[in-house]
């Protein structure tokens, strides 16, 4: 019987493998991250939206709450500096997310040309056991041949 397949860079494999699974993870990070950025913008954009809708509202009354109106003011400056401070982040994250996703391609790329290895390898050793064993039984049909042609030829000659 023939040793069985070995795959002398399986250490090697698992390595890679590991490599990517973290890599993956990483890759789901940061788009968790660009996820919760992009919500943060989203909430800050509706407190916006209903600021000016309110700061509208008041000021359709006849009298005028200036010292609200001041504070309506401030909020929604502060609210748009946020908004701008969040995509910053967000082109940031995204260009992180981005970079990830490229060393996510590079792993897999590293861990694919061992797999290709590996099969390569093992057809090889495939094409190798059925080489022997085809030569095993061509020698044990060519032994049975001389054993019958021997015994033949003895009983001719007898």
């Amino acid at each position: 019987m023939a040793k069985r397949f070995v795959f002398r860079l399986e250490t090697v494999e698992r390595l890679r493998r590991q490599a990517r699974d973290e890599q993956r993870r990483a890759v789901s990070d940061a788009v968790r991250a660009v996820a919760g950025t992009q919500a943060r913008i989203d909430t800050l954009t509706e407190q916006l939206r209903q600021t000016v809708e309110l700061t509208r509202g008041e000021r359709q009354v006849e009298h005028l709450d200036v010292a609200a109106l001041r504070g309506n003011q401030f909020y929604r400056n502060w609210l748009h500096r946020r908004i701008l401070e969040s995509n910053t982040e967000l082109a940031d994250r995204e260009s992180q997310l981005d970079a990830e996703r490229a060393k996510l391609g590079a792993a897999s790329a590293r861990l694919k040309v061992l797999e290709k290895l590996r099969e390569r390898r093992r057809r090889r050793y495939l094409q190798d056991v059925t080489r022997e064993e085809q030569a095993f039984s061509d020698e044990i049909a060519l032994q049975g041949y001389a054993r019958t042609s021997a015994a033949g030829s003895r009983s001719r000659a007898s």
